[in-house]
C-alpha cells in the first residue's frame, strides 16, 4: 500500500469556508506518526465565531491520539503491515472522510509520498504544513523486549504443536507456589519450554524472574516422570543490556550459575527454534497434563 500525509484542519467560519490546519498524519509501513498543534488550536478559540469549538476539536484530537495508540500496539503484536489489519488508517477511508467533511475536523485527501517517514521528516512536514515546531517532542513508543519477540510465537499452526502463554497451575505442579505462565511449552520426546526474560528491567525483576524460572524447571522435573518424559534446559530468550550496567553483571553470572538448568537464546535463535517446532512432530505439553 501507499504511504501517505492528510492534514487535519478545522473549519472556523460556516459562510467562508475558512479552515486552520491544525494536525498532521503520516502513515508509512510499520508506524503511523500524528500530532497536533495546541497553539493554533487557540488560535482557533480567537478567531472562531463558533462558541468552544477549539475544546471539541481537540477532543477529537486526543480521540485519534487513543485510536493510534491502540493501534501500534496491534501492529507490534501481528509483525503486519499496518494497511492489511486496520479499516481506519489507510488511503482509502482518509479518501472518503475528505469527500464527505461536515463535522468540526476535516481531514485532507491523503497526499501519497515516496518514502518511509523518520521522525525529522515528519518535523519538516509539519512545520511546512502546520506551521509550528515539533523540535523532536514525538517520540517513537518505545517497544519492550517481550512486544519485539512476540512476533515469533504468532506464527500459523505453531498453536498445534506447543502451547503459547501456558498456565501451570500450582495444584498441578509440586513447588510451584502460584501459577505461573510459560511463553511456550512442548513435547519433543522430551518437555521443552521458552522463558523470556528482560534484562533491561530493574535487577530485582530480573532476579525474581530467574528465581521463579528455576522453581519451574524443578517443577517440571518432578511432573516428568509421571508421563515418562525429561525436561530439557529451559530457553531463555534475552538481549544483551548495555555493558557494566547492573543487568549486564547479573545476565553474566546467570550464564555461569544457571548453566545446567537454562539455555539462553538470542531473538534471532527464538525464530529458529519456533520454525523448527513447526517442521516437527512435537505434541503440545496441555495433551499429556
Amino acid at each position: 500500500m501507499k504511504t501517505f500525509l492528510s492534514l487535519l484542519s478545522i473549519k472556523t467560519n460556516n459562510f467562508s469556508d475558512e479552515k486552520v490546519v491544525v494536525g498532521l498524519l503520516a502513515v508509512s509501513n510499520d508506524q503511523i506518526f500524528y500530532a497536533y498543534s495546541k497553539d493554533k488550536l487557540k488560535a482557533v478559540s480567537k478567531i472562531s465565531n463558533e462558541e468552544n469549538l477549539s475544546s471539541f476539536a481537540e477532543t477529537i484530537l486526543n480521540q485519534i491520539q487513543k485510536k493510534i495508540n491502540k493501534i501500534d500496539k496491534e501492529v507490534i503484536i501481528q509483525q503486519t503491515k499496518l494497511y492489511q489489519k486496520n479499516k481506519f488508517f489507510n488511503d482509502e477511508y482518509f479518501s472518503y472522510l475528505s469527500d464527505y467533511n461536515n463535522g468540526i475536523l476535516n481531514f485532507s485527501k491523503p497526499y501519497e509520498i515516496n518514502y518511509n517517514f523518520s521522525i525529522k521528516d515528519f518535523e519538516k512536514y509539519f512545520k511546512n504544513f502546520v506551521g509550528d515546531i515539533l523540535n523532536s517532542k514525538i517520540k517513537k513508543e518505545k517497544i519492550t523486549f517481550s512486544k519485539k519477540i512476540k512476533p515469533y510465537f504468532i506464527k500459523d499452526g505453531l498453536d498445534e504443536k506447543a502451547d503459547i502463554n501456558y498456565t501451570l497451575n500450582s495444584s498441578d505442579f509440586k513447588g510451584i507456589l502460584k501459577d505461573f505462565q510459560m511463553p511456550l511449552i512442548t513435547k519433543n520426546g522430551n518437555i521443552n519450554a521458552l522463558q523470556v526474560i528482560d534484562f533491561s528491567m530493574q535487577p530485582n525483576t530480573i532476579t525474581h524472574n530467574l528465581y521463579e524460572t528455576k522453581i519451574v524447571y524443578e517443577a517440571l522435573c518432578s511432573f516428568s516422570p509421571s508421563i515418562n518424559s525429561s525436561v530439557d534446559k529451559i530457553n531463555v530468550a534475552f538481549e544483551e543490556p548495555e555493558l557494566k550496567s547492573e543487568q549486564y553483571k547479573l545476565l553474566d553470572l546467570a550464564l555461569k550459575e544457571y548453566k545446567d538448568v537454562f539455555k539462553f537464546i538470542t531473538p534471532d535463535k527464538v525464530d529458529s527454534l519456533t520454525d523448527k517446532i513447526l517442521n516437527s512432530d512435537n505434541k503440545k505439553f496441555s495433551s499429556l497434563v
